[in-house]
């Protein structure tokens, strides 16, 4: 008889790993599904960053008239040539409206764009408020992005942005 009972407890509890699991996996789904965009988020904002820094660099290094005759720049002028290279090298992360870049000179707390040629915010806008110490000429590049991160039961919406400022060479 003890042998019955010790059977009837021993198969009562074979369908309990598949309850705890059915009730485990929501769980590993969500941490699973939130890893993996996560991880996407982060590898965009790495590109974005990334992106920034390289226009930042290549902006410091064209001439400052190197584009007064946009044919001599494929038909862009001086900021839309740098901004150009920051979308072409984000791996498909930006798009041209989300690229702002600007030749700026003056305090970091009022910095001023060369020309309207020189900004592709307009009229002779920076960017952005660099505060800056130096108040020679200046390459400015924003950029940013909206992304999405998912989980089985929520999602959560994050802005990117990036920044990068690079002493202007020439």
């Amino acid at each position: 008889m003890r042998m019955r009972i010790r059977l009837r407890i021993f198969g009562a509890h074979r369908g309990a790993a598949i309850v705890e699991f059915a009730l485990i996996l929501p769980l590993l789904s969500m941490m699973a599904l939130g890893m993996l965009t996560g991880g996407i988020a982060l590898d965009r904002k790495q590109d974005i960053n990334n992106a920034s820094r390289e226009a930042a660099r290549f902006g410091a290094t064209v001439a400052e008239h190197q584009c007064d005759d946009i044919s001599k720049c494929d038909g862009f002028t001086w900021a839309e040539l740098v901004r150009s290279l920051a979308v072409e090298r984000s791996n498909g992360a930006l798009v041209v409206a989300n690229v702002c870049v600007a030749l700026v000179s003056g305090p970091g707390w009022a910095p001023v764009a060369v020309s309207s040629t020189h900004t592709t915010k307009g009229g002779v806008n920076p960017c952005f408020v660099d505060n800056s110490s130096d108040e020679d000429e200046r390459v400015q590049v924003s950029v940013s992005r909206t992304d999405k991160m998912e989980a089985v039961v929520f999602s959560m919406n994050l802005n990117l942005s990036s920044k990068a400022i690079a002493r202007f060479e020439t």
